[in-house]
């Protein structure tokens, strides 16, 4: 298993030195209780004099032990066109010379454009065992690991009572949570208890009413056979009473065709009654229009053929008021022929007890 920690970049960083400080103790908390190896990336063709005064830095910061622990990689080996990287460092200047001496002659080379290449990967991991076998397997250790470690079982101590404490107050929030649990228990068994009491009650209620509704299901049964007795009467009454009424239709219908033969008479007096309307109408539709005054006497006397004769303006009148027209017979008035006419038939129709068709 491999931890990898990043630190800030000390060669290009905008950080201010304590903060640089400050991240690198923050990357040795997380690699506790302390590093096996550093890796010191530089890039080839760029170990310029800045360069040189941050390795110093680094060296400085965690005293001179970390030499023993670090492995130098040299990227962007892809410049080198194909040579070795022994080759390269030994035609560079002595800075980078004694940067290789200074940690060991422990340096691998990547190639940044080759990166499906996994031995270069194995390479490195090869020279991190060989650092861990010199150095006994034992991790880095300084001064600040020292203080951070201290610190680090301080607050493991001061979590441990904090864990303890935790503990405690958990167990009597659940010896208080189990108390109250047993309190609603008994709760719901009293209260189980006395709904179960209601139940036994209601259903001796129940027993009780199911008798009295025994009783009126037979009364029911009765009432209902009372019923069904009734309908067939009604039924029956219906029928009967639907007979009477056609026997009584057929009855008026008789009766009106009788009446009726028996109020015309015969054959030979309703012909007679017929041509006697006949000239009645034609008298009195002249005499409605205006131009028939001097048929009023006879008109008289086909409707009142017992009344004496009267003169033609006096049986005009007579025949208004008669009428109802309300209307002075002149030469120079005249009524409307529908209307009168129409009134004129009903009245000669009530008077002479006929029906005119």
């Amino acid at each position: 298993n491999l931890l990898l920690v990043d630190t800030p970049g000390f060669f290009d960083t905008d950080l201010t030195e304590e903060q640089v400080q400050h991240e690198v103790i923050s990357c040795l908390s997380l690699s506790s209780p302390g590093p096996h190896a550093f890796l010191l990336v530089i890039p080839i063709e760029r170990y310029t004099e800045e360069q040189q005064r941050t390795v110093q830095k680094i060296l400085e910061m965690f005293n001179e032990d970390i030499s023993r622990y670090t492995i130098l990689i040299f990227t962007h080996a892809d410049r080198l066109n194909g040579g070795s990287i022994q080759e390269f460092i030994m035609n560079q200047k002595q800075k980078i010379q004694e940067l290789v001496e200074k940690f060991g002659s422990r340096f691998v080379a990547f190639n940044n454009k080759n990166l499906e290449n996994r031995e270069q990967v194995t390479r490195l991991l090869q020279k991190v065992d060989e650092l861990m076998i010199q150095n006994e397997n034992r991790h880095f250790s300084s001064e600040v690991t020292q203080i951070m470690q201290q610190a680090q079982r301080i607050i493991e101590e001061r979590v441990q009572k904090m864990k303890e404490e935790v503990r405690r107050m958990a167990d009597n929030r659940w010896a208080a949570f189990i108390a109250s649990l047993n309190k609603e228990k008994q709760e719901m068994d009293r209260e189980k208890k006395c709904r179960q009491d209601k139940i036994k009650q209601i259903e001796a209620d129940i027993k009780k009413e199911e008798q009295k509704i025994q009783q009126l299901r037979v009364n029911l049964w009765n009432e209902q056979q009372h019923m069904r007795g009734f309908q067939e009467r009604e039924r029956i009454e219906e029928e009967e009473r639907d007979r009477r009424q056609e026997e009584k239709r057929r009855n008026m219908v008789t009766w009106i065709l009788e009446e009726e033969q028996r109020r015309l008479g015969g054959e030979e007096e309703q012909q007679n009654n017929s041509e006697k309307y006949r000239k009645i109408l034609v008298m009195l539709s002249l005499f409605l229009m205006g131009v028939g005054a001097g048929y009023a006497p006879a008109l008289l006397a086909f409707l009142f053929p017992a009344a004496p004769v009267a003169e033609a303006g006096l049986a005009a009148q007579i025949l208004a008021d008669l009428l109802g027209s309300g209307a002075f017979v002149n030469a120079g008035f005249a009524l409307k022929f529908t209307a009168a006419a129409m009134a004129g038939a009903a009245r000669v129709a009530s008077m002479t007890q006929c029906t005119i068709q």
